[in-house]
């Protein structure tokens, strides 16, 4: 069976992907700063280590057939802090696969943000990263790919929108014509998947659910609602509110050390009006899941935990 060899597989994305790569009949060599996640197959194979560390990448790719780079600062207080991951990071581990005698196929997980650098230190260290990439295309067979919001059971962003639309309502960005993809995660491991058995592309491929246009937050209203069985409205929040919270998030990260999701400089891209998939899908990667059925799943995943309360089918 072909080995492949993953980095940030103790993310949200990397435990699922971990498991869809073994029931796809892969090998698995997985990357891994601290413990391994709990629900991680037992016949995974585990290397301790970081994007820092040269002789736990040399030994993680040794042999590999695949290489899946996951890993990805998300927060940061800095550009250099999101470069050090995001960018050098990526060109370490893709320079030892570009170094094997067989290089192996070297699948780049990205962002949707890569596309606007302008809007963010992170959307700007991602696309530097893709390029980064790209740059060894002709020693190292790559595929980019670009995942939309990514959702599921045990993402904690998703349960914060559920736990909020239980309440009856969702704050969302105040343009209502904005638009956005999103996929389950187990869709996103589809789609890396497809992409480990389709020709390598010198390019950067978006991927989403399969709804053409994406959606508006009233389609996210009427899916969570759906999913909780109550009523859930809308609730604009000014510009001015979220780079107020913005602002308060970035000065209690410098004074905590400890960076967030939402900072002064990722409002952009929460304001951003179009994130919508653009481009081609990887070749045979087939959606499974609708927005109403992934929120469904991710509510009962929440409730089964006690983190929701459902109310009774009618």
């Amino acid at each position: 069976m072909p080995t492949v060899a993953v980095t940030g597989a103790s993310g949200f994305i990397g435990r699922r992907l971990i498991v869809a790569l073994r029931e796809a009949g892969y090998e698995v060599r997985a990357l891994a700063r601290g413990t391994p996640p709990a629900e991680a197959p037992r016949d995974v194979t585990w290397v301790k280590g970081d994007l820092a560390d040269r002789d736990a990448l040399a030994k993680l790719v040794d042999g590999a057939d695949a290489v899946v780079h996951g890993a990805g600062a998300v927060k940061a207080l800095s550009r250099a802090d999101f470069d050090a991951v995001n960018v050098t990071g990526a060109i370490t581990l893709a320079d030892i696969a570009a170094a094997r005698t067989t290089p192996p196929h070297f699948v780049h997980l990205s962002s949707f943000a890569a596309r606007a650098p302008h809007l963010s230190m992170y959307a700007a260290s991602k696309a530097a990263g893709e390029a980064e990439i790209l740059k060894r295309a002709d020693r190292l067979p790559v595929s980019v790919l670009r995942p939309p919001a990514v959702y599921g059971p045990g993402d904690r962003e998703a349960l914060q929108v559920l736990q909020m639309a239980a309440r009856g309502f969702i704050a969302v960005p105040p343009d209502r014509a904005a638009r956005l993809s999103l996929v389950h995660v187990d869709d996103a491991a589809g789609a890396v998947i497809a992409a480990l058995k389709a020709q390598p592309l010198p390019t950067a491929l978006e991927f989403d659910d399969g709804k053409s246009g994406g959606y508006d937050w009233a389609d996210v209203a009427a899916a969570a609602s759906q999913a909780l069985r109550r009523p859930v409205r809308i609730v604009p929040i000014p510009a001015l509110c979220l780079y107020a919270t913005g602002a308060l998030a970035t000065l209690a990260a410098r004074i905590t050390r400890r960076p967030k999701v939402l900072s002064w400089d990722k409002v952009g891209e929460v304001l951003h009006p179009d994130w919508v998939a653009a481009t081609p899908a990887p070749q045979a990667y087939k959606p499974r899941w609708s927005l109403a059925l992934g929120f469904e799943n991710t509510a009962e995943w929440a409730a089964s935990r006690g983190l929701l309360r459902l109310l009774p089918r009618s």
